[in-house]
């Protein structure tokens, strides 16, 4: 999707929402999982689908968690913190604060608590292990760093920051031939590069296991190295899955299309992938952007897709 196409199609968002409500820690196999939210914004369901007939035929279980009276759902910026093995792995850590930004505004010079919110899951950001992003948007790798004496530096600072070679190529402006995409603008030098220069990035294949039962995977379409996180721990699996589904509506009908991905031949096949494996192995499905409870289960019932959310 070109980049003004993009910028157009977020000039009317709606004002910011509360993200105050932290999500309870959610224990699975041997593992805990921990949200961080940082910012919310409304979203107008126009850019899922304008098909009234298919929103009508859904609006028993989209309303009210997924769909308001006024058009539009909560877009939640969120982190997860996941606990296994005895490590600390951060995944997706948001837009990151005073970022510069006009061309995507919701997401344009930040001041938010999320660095309180985080010492409120019961950690410091010298506490995390790894950080692992599922692509490099801004509002996935923007609290790689932090803005110290006028430079950006990695805001933790004994991880190691986990980045696929594919996805790593595709934002690196270093390279000839670079695509810019005007929303994304800055966030290569601002939340990746430095974290190369300290030492702390370990760029990997489109497989790579950062402890034992922790692996990542690919999950391309929404960008070009987009990639998931899975989990397997004790019987159970989890699979953070970032931006490979924006909204509920699209776990039911995966070919609806807002116009958010790259390649979305590759990212329907992604998402075909997704639901086939959390249906067939029970795993508890994590995406970047959902709305509370944010969790839960992809399920066939009654010939059709749904999801779930998760319940305490």
């Amino acid at each position: 999707m070109a980049a003004d196409q993009h910028s157009e199609k977020f000039t009317f968002v709606p004002p910011i929402v509360s993200t105050d409500s932290a999500m309870p820690p959610v224990r699975v196999g041997n593992a805990e999982i921990r949200q961080v939210a940082e910012i919310g914004f409304k979203m107008p369901i126009s850019l899922l689908t304008r098909d009234q007939a298919l929103l009508d035929a859904n609006r028993d279980w989209l309303v009210p968690r997924f769909l308001d009276a006024d058009g539009h759902w909560d877009m939640i910026v969120q982190s997860w913190i996941l606990i296994v093995e005895g490590k600390v792995i951060l995944i997706d850590p948001c837009t990151g604060d005073g970022r510069h930004n006009p061309a995507l505004p919701m997401q344009h010079m930040l001041d938010t608590p999320y660095i309180e919110r985080f010492a409120a899951s019961g950690f410091r950001p010298e506490d995390v292990d790894y950080v692992f992003c599922t692509h490099l948007h801004g509002d996935h790798c923007g609290w790689n760093t932090v803005l110290r004496d006028g430079r950006y530096v990695p805001t933790f600072p004994r991880a190691r920051y986990v980045m696929v070679q594919r996805e790593f190529d595709r934002w690196d402006t270093r390279r000839p031939g670079h695509q810019w995409v005007e929303v994304n603008r800055g966030v290569f030098e601002n939340s990746v590069l430095p974290v190369l220069e300290a030492g702390l990035a370990d760029i990997v294949g489109d497989q790579h296991y950062i402890c034992h039962g922790v692996l990542v995977e690919p999950a391309y379409g929404h960008t070009a190295g987009h990639s998931m996180l899975s989990l397997h721990s004790h019987g159970a699996d989890v699979l953070f899955v970032g931006d490979a589904f924006h909204h509920a509506l699209e776990v039911k009908h995966p070919e609806l299309d807002m116009g958010a991905c790259e390649d979305f031949t590759a990212g329907l096949a992604t998402r075909r992938r997704i639901i086939r494996r959390c249906i067939e192995r029970e795993a508890l499905f994590v995406p970047g952007h959902f709305p509370a409870p944010h969790v839960g289960w992809i399920k066939s019932a009654g010939g059709e897709t749904i999801f779930e959310p998760y319940s305490h």
